[in-house]
């Protein structure tokens, strides 16, 4: 994902570790934080809280992650970054599937 204007480049990987779901976050602040998915009873959103990061946090690093899946070329992110002093910064996302 990138946006217009934006120099922004960052990759998200959702992967299973045994039974674990997990999200690794490779940002552009240069860190790599790592947070741990809970699906919801519906298999509708997951929520990933924050396990651990790898890195500098200087400039902060990303904390908590929500998904939700509105229908099959829908989806919304919900991210907490957490800025130096840990002030939180959210951001919700709305995407849609490319044809």
């Amino acid at each position: 994902m990138t946006g217009e204007g934006r120099p922004d480049d960052p990759i998200t990987m959702l992967y299973l570790d045994g039974d674990r779901l997990l999200l690794t976050h490779y940002c552009d602040a240069g860190n790599r934080p790592r947070m741990t998915g809970k699906m919801s009873p519906d298999g509708k959103t997951v929520e990933f809280d924050f396990l651990d990061v790898a890195g500098s946090t200087e400039y902060g690093h990303m904390h908590h992650a929500v998904f939700t899946v509105i229908d099959a070329n829908h989806h919304t992110e919900d991210w907490t970054y957490m800025q130096p002093g840990d002030k939180p910064v959210h951001a919700h996302i709305e995407l849609q599937r490319t044809k």
